[in-house]
């Protein structure tokens, strides 16, 4: 499958490497490389979005409108908190079976409501697709892949309805390449020697640097 395809072991090893590399002023290369630490033991709670992780998310590029922040931070809180306790913090996407797919991530599952929630079509906030992918995966890094444009051109996905399943197959169609493909990115991720990443994010950076490539040679 496309997205498979797309990961070059040696490519990306040097991509996430490079990821989290410093510049001369000793600030990150990329803002993105502190997504998953900013705030660390500070203002976390794996159940609640908090005002760190909204900065966080700004780390990938995206900014959390005020009146969402609000929304986000008071008015919603507590359904919020409800649907992520709902879902499993130690649950790896690499491990899902297709009931824990079902259960967790299929339509009408909590990580499905709180992405509506998220993005409130009744009465818009301006939080699209992308910043609620960034929201839900620093809440559930493990679980929930990161979604932008990038990812969704290199990755020949159709839309974020779609994108779950693709990285389900990705990561869980019944062939050995799939297996494979899991076990490579469990090899990069120590060869780039960023063991705190979780596979999905290591899958994100790769194929976030090969699209940035291919956006450039185009």
């Amino acid at each position: 499958m496309q997205l498979r395809s797309k990961v070059d072991f040696s490519t990306a090893v040097e991509d996430v490497r490079d990821y989290f590399g410093t510049m001369g002023n000793g600030r990150p290369k990329y803002s993105g490389s502190r997504f998953e630490t900013l705030g660390e033991g500070v203002d976390t709670d794996p159940h609640r979005i908090t005002a760190t992780d909204l900065v966080a998310v700004s780390m990938l590029s995206v900014d959390v409108p005020a009146q969402a922040s609000l929304g986000i931070l008071e008015t919603l809180a507590e359904q919020i908190s409800e649907l992520l306790s709902q879902i499993p913090q130690d649950l790896k996407f690499e491990n899902l079976t297709p009931e824990s797919f079902e259960k967790y991530l299929a339509e009408g599952s909590p990580a499905d409501k709180l992405w509506s929630l998220l993005r409130q079509h009744e009465d818009p906030w301006k939080v699209g697709q992308t910043t609620a992918s960034k929201i839900m995966a620093r809440k559930r890094p493990d679980l929930i892949p990161v979604y932008d444009s990038v990812v969704e051109a290199v990755a020949g996905i159709k839309g974020s309805g779609e994108q779950w399943i693709v990285w389900y197959s990705a990561f869980h169609d019944g062939s050995s390449e799939a297996a494979e493909f899991v076990d490579k990115l469990r090899a990069i991720r120590a060869e780039a020697g960023q063991p705190h990443l979780s596979l999905l994010r290591v899958l994100d950076i790769a194929l976030w640097k090969q699209g940035k490539r291919e956006i450039r040679h185009s």
